[in-house]
């Protein structure tokens, strides 16, 4: 279905207990907008509190995943756009603090504020041919959005470096050999891998265990060690006495496929991230 209608900026469907979100201005090579924003992020948060959505991937429609910023927005902003950018008071690292594991299936351009975005997925499969990059210094301007925060970890300080310095163009090749991306696809595989991906992780992983894990990954990345590990000890001592792992050692045993229920809708989000 639909955000709303067919001129909507997010498309979204549940597909074998998998959502997936399409950003969905073709014509513009899905340049982002206030709008985009606030449909990207409700439909996010429709998606992690509903339980029968255990993973969510993300794409763009058309010739690419998102080319960055709608620059005439930026150049001559108009009413309905400061409008809902006032409205929207969740941050742009919103993705992390979801619940469910997001997969980003990047094809063409993945620039700017789209790489950021696609940056704040859990897992990125793209196009070998893919035009990812950060031109920021090319138009005067600088790191937006925790960018630079997320690109120092996934790749490194020196990989960081040259992409945010130069803001010069990676294919998706570059992108997985530095670890931006998990892996570099033919442009026609992309997708579905992505998707078979995701359908994976809906039918044989613990949505409660995947929700825990990733807690875990992005406060560890925002904390020290001390914290950090007495956290994991607490949170696997709550995870022990729980059903996931009752049912996880039941199918080892019986030799079948897992039978997890779905995440508990107060739990959709994660929590804050640590200050």
């Amino acid at each position: 279905m639909s955000a709303a209608g067919d001129e909507a900026p997010v498309l979204s469907e549940v597909d074998e207990g998998v959502g997936l979100i399409t950003l969905n201005r073709p014509d513009k090579l899905n340049a982002w907008t206030p709008a985009m924003r606030l449909a990207y992020f409700d439909v996010l948060e429709r998606f992690a509190g509903d339980p029968q959505v255990r993973a969510i991937v993300v794409r763009g429609a058309g010739r690419g995943f998102c080319a960055g910023a709608n620059l005439s927005l930026i150049r001559a902003p108009d009413a309905q756009s400061e409008a809902l950018r006032a409205a929207e008071s969740r941050e742009y690292w919103f993705p992390l603090s979801i619940g469910k594991p997001l997969v980003a299936a990047i094809h063409g351009p993945c620039l700017g504020i789209g790489l950021q975005q696609a940056m704040f997925c859990d897992i990125r499969f793209a196009a070998c041919d893919a035009k990812i990059g950060a031109p920021y210094v090319r138009r005067g301007i600088v790191g937006e959005m925790g960018i630079t925060w997320m690109l120092s970890r996934l790749c490194g300080v020196g990989a960081a470096n040259d992409i945010m310095l130069s803001g010069r163009t990676l294919s998706g090749e570059e992108a997985a050999r530095i670890g931006l991306v998990n892996e570099a696809l033919e442009p026609d595989a992309v997708f579905d891998r992505a998707m078979a991906y995701a359908r994976d992780l809906a039918a044989n992983c613990s949505p409660l265990a995947m929700r825990t894990v990733k807690m875990q990954l992005y406060h560890d990345l925002m904390d020290d060690f001390t914290p950090s590990f007495a956290r994991s000890e607490r949170l696997l001592d709550e995870v022990l006495r729980g059903e996931d792992v009752k049912e996880g050692i039941a199918a080892v045993r019986e030799k079948r496929p897992v039978r997890f229920a779905g995440l508990d809708p107060r739990l959709a989000r994660t929590g804050d991230l640590p200050k």
